[in-house]
This record gives C-alpha cells, structure tokens and sequence, in this order.
C-alpha cells in the first residue's frame, strides 16, 4: 500500500513539475539577406542595472557579455557582418536596463514612505527586502537602451523591452533569456528597417 501511495505521488509531483514549465516563445523568423553586405559594428552592452540580481535568489554577473554574444547571433543571423569595433558604417549601442523575474512581485522598501522602523533586532533599514513567497514571480522582462547610428550620426534611439511568460521562478535564467532574445529581435527589425529606408 505504501508503494502505491508513493508511486502516485510521485507521478502527481512530475505531472506538477511538467505543468510548471512554459514553453519558449517560438523565435520570429528572419530573412538570412535582409542584411547582406552590411558592416555592423555592436560592442558589448553595457549593463546599467541597479543590482545584477535577476530575481529568484539568482544573480547574473556576465549578463552583458551574455547579451553581447546573443546580439552577435541575431545579427549575423540576418546576413550582417557583425564587428566589435566602433568604426563601421553602421554602429548598434546596447545598454541594459532591466533583466528581472517577477518585477510586479518586487516588495517595497522600509525606506519607501511611510517608513517603517521595526524592532531593534531587525536587518538595517537600507537592506534589500525579499519576498517570502514567489507568486507572481512569472513575468520575464529584459530592457535595452539601443542606439544606432550611420556614419556617426545616430539615425534612432529607443527602449525596447522583452517578455516571456514562466511559471513562479522557474527556469528564471532562461525566461530571462527568453526577454532578452524578444528584445533584440525588436532591434533587429527597426535595423533592418533603417538600414533600407530610402
């Protein structure tokens, strides 16, 4: 009796497990000419984040050169000649702004008004707080600053912002990626747009 009770629980905790991942948002296609015989130059992002944490307790050092290298792909993807150096024709800037789980989950701050004192054994009032719970940790958004300019002029610049749906903090990391690829698919339109506009 006993192994039947933990079989099914067991089955019960993988159906869960399964209901808890979202599948990945199917990546827009692009034309692998749209930009031929284009130099790109894209430098490493800059990361302009207030904290490197993406939420969920994770936090992401490299998050720039992980964006770099996704950026690289994208455009490269689209037939461009892609360089770090900032001397093409064509130059991309990136900034990120924000790479975050669950943003609608963030709790206030003791140091927003009113504030709140608590009891002297408690953290100091200018420590980051946490959630207990992570419900509503199911948003992945990621947001650039993109520049572009053509022969030193810049010719636009925008935020753009991605998003990918999750279950609460599951595969934090790739739903942000999920954003972050959103994101520069966006930029990699309003390039190619540009760079063919009359």
């Amino acid at each position: 009796m006993a192994r039947i009770v933990a079989g099914r629980l067991f089955v019960a905790g993988q159906l869960c497990l399964c209901a808890a991942c979202v599948p990945a948002q199917t990546p827009r296609s692009v034309d692998s000419h749209a930009l031929s015989g284009i130099t790109l130059a894209v430098p490493e992002p800059a990361d302009a984040r207030d904290t490197p944490g993406i939420g969920c307790g994770i936090i992401v050092q490299d998050l720039s050169l992980r964006a770099y290298r996704v950026a690289v792909v994208e455009f490269s993807n689209a037939g461009a000649t892609v360089t770090n150096e900032e001397r093409a024709p064509w130059v991309l800037k990136l900034a990120i702004r924000e790479a975050t789980m669950g943003a609608e989950n963030v709790p206030p701050r003791r140091t927003d008004p009113p504030v709140r004192q608590g009891q002297p054994d408690m953290p100091p009032i200018g420590s980051p707080q946490a959630s207990l719970i992570n419900g509503g940790n199911d948003n992945a958004d990621f947001t650039f600053d993109a520049t572009l300019a053509h022969e030193g002029r810049v010719v636009w610049r925008d935020t753009v912002s991605g998003h990918a749906k999750s279950a609460p903090c599951v595969q934090a990391y790739d739903k942000v990626r999920e954003a972050m690829r959103e994101a520069l698919d966006t930029v990699r339109e309003q390039v190619i747009r540009l760079v063919h506009r009359p």
